[in-house]
């Protein structure tokens, strides 16, 4: 186009004129936030965003120590499963269901809820998906293929102490989850870089598991009392006194 094509000016002034607008002054015009009315898509959007919805925790817990559970039995010996048959049990219920739980903890607004299911169950997906990758690659040596599950375990290491510290201002046992997730993901690594033994994640999993049950039944059963019933321990450091007053 040229540039005549964009020179409208004197229309305009003649249809300002015509319909009594003065151009030569600027209106500033305020429009109170009571006054938009947003199109009923926008609405159903808007709407759509749960603002309250059920307490998450015991989903992302439970998930949590029934994957436990699945490795447990490997790590033990007292399976012979494959890892065709762990990777679907891994992926969904603590892949994928603490995601969703993670999810449900952002609506909550908890910090500490959303970041810990979201992250955890991602590693759990990928756990998954990196057993699915060897098998179907047709890897002889998977220790060589799960180099790379080892780095991102030390990732996730230091994830675990931020929480970890995080948590001590919470209440007793996420501690102590936290702590155990520690020395499981510590001895994964060894695992996969040395091939140590595998008895050492099987313990710190197994308490992972038995307090991860313990607190996500007292989570479900303190809610539904809309009560305190069952006590997951008070607090071990108060973060408050260390806030920054302005």
């Amino acid at each position: 186009m040229n540039q005549d094509s964009y020179d409208d000016s004197s229309s305009l002034s003649q249809s300002d004129e015509e319909f009594g607008y003065n151009t030569k002054k600027v209106r500033e015009i305020r429009i109170e936030p009571t006054q938009i009315e947003f199109p009923e898509s926008y609405k159903m959007i808007l709407h759509s965003i749960p603002t309250n919805c059920c307490e998450p925790g015991p989903l992302g817990l439970f998930s949590l120590a029934i994957g436990c559970c699945v490795l447990i039995a490997a790590d033990f010996g007292w399976s012979n499963s494959g890892l065709l048959l762990r990777a679907p049990w891994l992926f969904w219920i603590p892949g994928v269901a603490q995601i969703i739980a993670g999810i449900f903890e952002i609506f909550r607004k908890n910090v500490f809820g959303s970041f810990a299911f979201t992250i955890y169950g991602a590693l759990w997906c990928g756990i998954a998906w990196t057993y699915m990758h060897v098998l179907y690659a047709g890897v002889e040596d998977a220790h060589i293929e799960l180099q790379h599950l080892g780095v991102i375990c030390i990732g996730y290491e230091i994830f675990s102490m931020i929480l970890f510290i995080s948590s001590l201002g919470l209440n007793t046992t996420f501690p102590i989850i936290l702590g155990f997730i520690q020395v499981a993901v510590i001895a994964l690594i060894s695992h996969i870089f040395w091939g140590t033994s595998g008895v050492p994640i099987a313990i710190g999993l197994l308490v992972v598991c038995v307090f991860s049950y313990y607190t996500g039944f007292a989570v479900f059963i303190n809610t539904i009392a809309g009560g305190h019933v069952i006590s997951t321990g008070g607090p071990l450091l108060d973060w408050k006194k260390y806030v920054k007053k302005d």
